[in-house]
């Protein structure tokens, strides 16, 4: 009887937390807007040396940024030109690879939450890898998603992949 009871804990547990924990679905599981949503943050900035205006583009004109720590959100303006000055000198985007805990979509308005890594290559040809958790809130725009705020939290650099 014992064993039975404690099989019934571990079976209520195991629901509850399937419940109550975020969906990781993979991309057969997504709906249109979902996977129109990973499209378009799947390539992060990936081909920004070569067309830095198609991927500023797939920002809404009034975006922000603001990463943990910082006291205030940066304006799309000002951190678009810091990317730019980056890599016009010689930095590069090597790759870039999004987790997506999930997307949820409600109408007009999406918020995505992913941990991403970015492996770059300085000016002087250092490699870099940055990785952070991120959240984007996105605007359905003349039918188009276009990423309106997104925050970003560095990961530990003992966790990088070096």
């Amino acid at each position: 009887m014992k064993r039975i009871l404690q099989s019934a804990a571990l079976s209520t547990a195991f629901a509850f937390c399937a419940v109550s924990l975020p969906a990781f679905a993979s991309e057969q599981d997504w709906s249109a807007d979902q996977q129109a949503i990973v499209d378009l943050l799947s390539n992060g900035p990936v081909g920004i040396e070569t067309d830095f205006e198609a991927w500023a583009s797939e920002y809404h004109e009034d975006w922000t940024v603001w990463f943990a720590g910082q006291a205030e959100a940066r304006a799309k303006a000002p951190h678009m030109q810091l990317v730019r000055d980056y890599i016009e000198g010689g930095a590069r985007v090597v790759s870039y690879e999004a987790d997506f805990a999930d997307i949820t979509v409600l109408g007009d308005t999406a918020l995505a939450r992913f941990n991403a890594t970015e492996s770059l290559m300085e000016a002087d040809g250092s490699p870099r890898t940055v990785r952070y958790a991120g959240t984007d809130y996105l605007v359905r725009v003349d039918g188009a998603w276009k990423v309106r705020a997104t925050t970003v939290a560095f990961l530990p650099a003992d966790d990088a992949e070096e």
